[in-house]
């Protein structure tokens, strides 16, 4: 008992030299030191938290509890009155508990562009360019380690990495080598996405027609695709608004879409019709249960609102096939807040069954859940928060088998947490993505994070996270929105790989298919208007080595057992037994240097004598983050896209979208 007073007394001495700091650190004039005091406070409140834990004391949740509320209390100060939208940087880390980065993080080449610009034309009218830091000296991809001669093209490898992956973890061998088969499909604009556990359906809660307006759900039935292409099927799944959760259950074959109003399920079992998803539940969310769902053990059916969550039974639901005439709920839905057509033919008419309880929050009637997710080990559901509808950063375990109380909390997010995800191969570790650009690893049964990953120093937000664990090897995936890209990240070796080229695209949705190995990736192009048209591109200038061309004849070459001409790959990881470390891009010292290729080791002109007949009739957006030059194929997608990277032994690296041409205007 001695330890809890102690932390406790610590917590309110931080909240009072907290108080102290408010009075003054409005007046400081130096941006740079209001952070610092404000992330000192953030840090210190969770080493005191760190060392309750480490005591073994028996009081944790009631330190937890209190670091959590001076935690809100400093991070909503510094939003509301310093101006501070993010914590200036990461606060929960330590050093058994690191925070990394990726080595080759970089300013974008629209921001470059711009100050360049900004430069000699305004500063210094005239004057050539300055020389500018290492950071926005990104060399072309041919500069860049190769793996495999069957790496994808549309890959970025870190220099001296070394992977933990060995001829003895294939699967995740495929995977750190970045041996992926690209397929891809046009989607409407996409809010949510999930798959199966089984692998039978890939799911997206989307909107469609006029400024994607119209609910939409788009759904691949993932046993019948093709392994060079994807085919989906997108239908109007009768909702009154564009949906914003979506949830596909494998044991009862169903898919659980839901607007603000109902949740409606769809069968994809056998028999039913390709080209539709049959109707099978209407449920009615009454307005008030309009948080995310999930799909519960024993059957049921949950939805969160605002300090409760509603339950429903699925043997108990009436269907449309048993009462194929009458209205399920009894009566008809409330369009008022629809943006549909009035009295739109396509609207399923039922306001839906009522639910068959509800669950209250027990430790805060407040409580409003943005994301959730089902840790099936513990049946906890964790869930995520968001500061803008008064709640805060946080992110708990709920216990809905005990009335819903508070079986933990997570501590250390500066911003929303968007989502939450887990993996079968370690039931202790989850993973979320926060709004303040940082992905978080935890132990369940730890309160501060294990493993803090910067995605991105754009000051953006992280999109979306994955966590794997092919042949046992934890690995994380995580989707940039500003930065239009992917990345995937060793955890032993706590790493950043590599990063996958999200054609331009904005990253919506990730989600994983372990049955098939499969990457699925829903994006979002910013260079298409509400109007669906294209806007912002320039004349393309493609090097020679990033056409289609060139990577069809580095591919028949490597089947032919040789190597292509100035593109020998350069291994970074032990691929083959005798692998060096000078092959590994390791230097000859032994010493592994994490940072940028070296600036001054060569001239790059030899690397960018562009195609012009093939750039001709090519077009590029004049604003993204990846110039043509940075991936191995120069892909512009120009649409909304979802892409699938299929990780196996020998994939056809040639299978590449085609990209944006003057024909698409």
């Amino acid at each position: 008992m001695a330890t809890q007073v102690s932390s406790i007394a610590q917590l309110d001495c931080l909240e009072a030299r907290f108080e102290a700091l408010k009075a003054t650190v409005c007046d400081e004039p130096d941006r740079k030191v209001r952070r610092a005091k404000i992330c000192k406070t953030l840090q210190t409140i969770c080493k005191v938290v760190r060392e309750e834990e480490e005591s073994n004391a028996h009081q944790m949740p009631g330190v937890v509890e209190g670091a959590h509320r001076l935690l809100e209390a400093c991070l909503q100060y510094a939003h509301n009155n310093l101006g501070e939208a993010n914590p200036p940087t990461t606060f929960a880390h330590s050093e058994d508990e690191p925070w990394i980065d990726d080595v080759m993080e970089n300013a974008g080449s629209d921001i470059v562009d711009e100050f360049v610009c900004l430069y000699t034309k305004a500063l210094k009218p005239g004057s050539a360019t300055p020389k500018l830091p290492s950071f926005t000296q990104i060399h072309p991809w041919t500069r860049s380690p190769h793996p495999h001669p069957l790496t994808t093209r549309l890959s970025r490898f870190r220099p001296n990495i070394i992977p933990t992956a060995s001829l003895s973890t294939p699967q995740a061998l495929f995977i750190a080598e970045g041996r992926a088969q690209l397929s891809t499909d046009l989607i409407p604009r996409t809010r949510a996405m999930a798959v199966s556990s089984g692998g039978s359906i890939l799911a997206l809660a989307s909107g469609s027609g006029w400024k994607a307006r119209e609910p939409a759900l788009h759904y691949y039935l993932l046993s019948t695709q093709s392994d060079n292409c994807l085919e989906g099927v997108s239908m109007d799944p009768g909702l009154s608004a564009v949906p914003r959760f979506v949830e596909a259950d494998e044991e009862h074959q169903l898919v659980f879409l839901a607007d603000d109003d109902r949740v409606k399920s769809f069968s994809f079992g056998p028999g039913g019709s390709g080209s539709r998803l049959a109707n099978v539940h209407i449920m009615n969310s009454d307005r008030v249960y309009d948080g995310p769902i999930a799909v519960l053990p024993n059957g049921r059916v949950a939805r969160a609102g605002r300090g409760q969550t509603a339950l429903w039974d699925i043997a108990q639901l009436e269907t449309h096939q048993c009462y194929p005439s009458s209205l399920i709920g009894g009566s008809r839905v409330n369009t008022d807040n629809s943006w549909r057509e009035q009295r739109c033919p396509s609207i399923e008419i039922s306001s839906g069954s009522k639910p068959h309880a509800v669950v209250a929050f027990a430790d805060d009637p407040s409580y409003a859940p943005t994301t959730w997710h089902l840790h099936s080990p513990t049946g906890h559901m964790l869930c995520g928060e968001r500061a803008v509808l008064g709640a805060g950063h946080g992110c708990v375990a709920l216990d809905f088998e005990h009335g819903g109380r508070r079986a933990a909390r997570y501590l250390g997010h500066g911003g929303d947490v968007v989502r939450i995800t887990t993996s079968p191969g370690d039931p202790h570790m989850f993973a979320t993505a926060a709004s303040d650009g940082y992905a978080r690893m935890f132990d369940v049964r730890r309160p501060l994070p294990v493993l803090t990953v910067e995605t991105s120093i754009q000051h953006e937000g992280c999109a979306d996270v994955v966590l794997v664990h092919p042949d046992g090897i934890p690995t994380l995936f995580t989707g940039g929105d500003r930065t239009q890209q992917v990345k995937m990240w060793d955890i032993r070796e706590r790493e950043c790989v590599y990063e996958l080229s999200a054609g331009n695209n904005s990253v919506s949705a990730m989600a994983w298919d372990d049955a098939h190995a499969s990457l699925y990736i829903a994006t979002e192009c910013p260079y298409v208007n509400k109007l669906g048209e294209r806007v912002g591109y320039r004349r393309a200038r493609i090097p020679a080595w990033a056409t289609w061309g060139s990577v069809e004849k580095h591919y028949k070459a490597y089947v032919a057992g040789t190597s292509a001409s100035g593109l020998a790959p350069h291994i970074v990881g032990s691929s083959a037994s005798s692998a060096s470390n000078a092959s590994s891009g390791v230097p000859k010292d032994g010493k592994s240097t994490r940072g940028y290729y070296d600036s001054d080791s060569e001239d790059d002109a030899s690397d960018e004598e562009i195609d012009e007949a093939y750039s001709a009739d090519m077009r590029w957006p004049e604003k993204c983050f990846h110039k043509e030059n940075y991936f191995g194929y120069a892909y512009d997608a120009g649409e909304h896209m979802l892409f699938r990277w299929h990780f196996k032994e020998q994939p056809d690296i040639t299978q590449l979208p085609a990209s944006t041409t003057s024909d698409d205007f």
